[in-house]
């Protein structure tokens, strides 16, 4: 019996150990198994934490872009309205300088000036034609001793600033010497003049 004993106890211990080992490897198993389940786990919330990442990066470059685009924009607009302001307060200001100018005598030398200029650029025109302010008739006699011998017809212009329009019809030339004119052409480079254009215009 003592044989039969030997051999159950050594087969059990066999048996234990296989349990044993069987047992190990399911656990070491079932830890690669976890282990590798937690590796997928991580690299995935790695990729989402960087697909999330870049989605949240997009969406506020792209907000900050519009918010920096409606800025440029509003400034923008306030550098525009402020030059339009700035010119018609100018503007304002060289029209009263002008009108008070023009009560002055030196404004009918000025006058002499631009018409002495006009018929240098009307070269053969016997009769010319000035038109003058309705404000400015009393120079016409100034004038016309001032012509050189030409002949001149007066007639009241359009234009309110002061200064001569001369026109002949024999050679098809007008001469726009108004200060109006001057104006409107000064007013068209009012801001390169100030160092007020914008740059994207």
């Amino acid at each position: 019996m003592p044989d039969m004993t030997d051999k159950l106890g050594r087969f059990t211990a066999k048996m234990l150990a296989e349990a044993s080992a069987e047992a190990q490897q399911a656990v070491d198993q079932a830890q690669q198994e976890r282990a590798a389940a937690l590796h997928k786990a991580g690299e995935q919330v790695r990729l989402e934490t960087q697909r999330y990442l870049s989605r949240e990066l997009a969406r506020v470059k792209a907000e900050a872009g519009r918010g920096v685009s409606r800025r440029m924009m509003e400034d923008q607009r306030a550098l525009y309205l402020r030059r339009e302001e700035m010119a018609r307060e100018t503007f304002d200001q060289v029209r009263e300088k002008v009108e008070a100018f023009t009560r002055t005598p030196a404004y009918g030398r000025r006058l002499e000036q631009l018409l002495a200029e006009a018929l240098e650029q009307l070269p053969g025109a016997e009769d010319v034609e000035v038109e003058l302010r309705p404000e400015d008739g009393t120079w016409q006699s100034r004038l016309a001793a001032a012509a050189e011998g030409r002949k001149l017809t007066f007639r009241m212009g359009s234009f309110r600033m002061g200064g001569l329009v001369a026109r002949s019809a024999g050679l098809g030339l007008r001469v726009d010497s108004s200060f109006d004119s001057a104006a409107r052409d000064l007013s068209g480079h009012f801001a390169e003049l100030f160092g007020l254009s914008l740059s994207d215009e």
